[in-house]
């Protein structure tokens, strides 16, 4: 009997040991905030560092608001209190020759800012930019100082930049989505938002696709690289305009990243609904596809991925959520996990914050 009991809870462990998610609470900052001479809008990438104890919130504002630009500030993710950010500093992003990127209009690059991180080894800042299809800049990985003093540019890998022609290489706005640095900050991993063309199609409601996460070091070099299956659109559009990408990417540990999945349902009126899907994806079995040329034509085993949240189950609204950090411990431990929306300056969409528990 007693070797049947243990046995059944040797069984159960892993099930009781899984990593567990909750919502603390959840905020809507108001619409048309300007500080500094920037607006707070178009939220895409947040991370904390808990050096300074603030937090950098990026906005992918093609200098449309106000010079393109990201925020420094403060957050309290604490039960029962508001979570609408403290803002300190408006901080314009710049090209390397020291300029401020321009509006989109002008013709030249124009920024695209999607996720940020706070360098782990020193006082600078990470941050992704989308490129510029239209005017033929790549997807790029950029350091800057605090102040926004540009520090160097790391071009993607090549097979994830944009190709002449458009028969391979990345897409046009499914790029450079979601940055994370690992434990300890020696690699920086990158997911794409979506396939690249020579991958297979994008995500319909009938099927998912094939993405790349990528592992690059400190100067940029590729280190490895795997296949992540996106899931299939969560919902049917009334009007055929439906997508389904990574937003966001956060590491656990060594092999294992959170994985944040939207759908952007567009309706009969203009008005788009969202389904947002947090995953746990471990890549300690995945065969590494940096040589691979087309994820389509080979056979690759991908990245194993488990739900960790449907945020449809939440009961309340949820927007466009495309940023994603870790926030400060609570008291008994428990990690705190910070998502914000990217309301594309649309009156019809909020600037929310979320606060989850993170129970490992």
């Amino acid at each position: 009997m007693k070797a049947l009991i243990l046995a059944a809870l040797l069984a159960a462990a892993p099930a009781m040991a899984a990593e567990r998610v909750s919502l603390l609470k959840a905020c809507e900052t108001p619409k048309g905030i300007e500080f500094q001479g920037g607006g707070y809008g178009g939220i895409s990438g947040v991370d904390y560092d808990p050096r300074a104890r603030l937090w950098a919130f990026i906005s992918d504002d093609k200098s449309e608001h106000g010079p393109s630009h990201f925020f420094l500030g403060k957050l309290d993710v604490r039960p029962g209190k508001a979570c609408g950010p403290e803002l300190t500093a408006m901080v314009p992003l710049r090209r390397e020759d020291g300029e401020t990127f321009p509006d989109r209009k002008v013709g030249t690059e124009t920024a695209d800012g999607e996720a940020i991180r706070f360098d782990p080894l020193n006082a600078e800042l990470v941050w992704s930019t989308e490129g510029d299809f239209d005017h033929g800049y790549p997807p790029a990985i950029r350091r800057m100082k605090a102040d926004g003093t540009p520090v160097a540019r790391h071009v993607v890998p090549d097979a994830l930049t944009f190709h002449d022609g458009g028969e391979t290489g990345a897409r046009k706005n499914a790029t450079t989505e979601g940055i994370s640095w690992s434990v300890g900050g020696r690699s920086l991993w990158v997911s794409m938002e979506g396939p690249l063309v020579q991958d297979g199609p994008i995500p319909s409601v009938a099927e998912g696709g094939l993405t790349r996460l990528s592992r690059l070091d400190r100067s940029g070099r590729l280190v490895a690289q795997y296949a992540y299956r996106i899931d299939p659109v969560q919902v049917a559009s009334p009007v055929g305009v439906g997508d389904n990408g990574v937003s966001e990417i956060l590491t656990l540990d060594d092999h294992r990243l959170l994985v944040l999945e939207r759908s952007g349902i567009k309706h009969a009126d203009g008005r788009y609904s969202y389904h947002v899907r947090l995953y746990l994806a471990d890549v300690s079995k995945a065969l590494d596809v940096s040589r691979v040329d087309s994820l389509l034509e080979t056979s690759v085993r991908p990245v194993e991925k488990r739900l960790l949240l449907n945020f449809d189950t939440l009961g309340i609204r949820i927007d466009n959520l495309e940023a994603m950090a870790w926030g400060p411990r609570q008291a008994d431990g428990a990690r705190t996990l910070v998502l914000a929306s990217d309301d594309n300056y649309d009156a019809r969409q909020i600037n929310q914050i979320l606060v989850l528990r993170f129970t490992p």
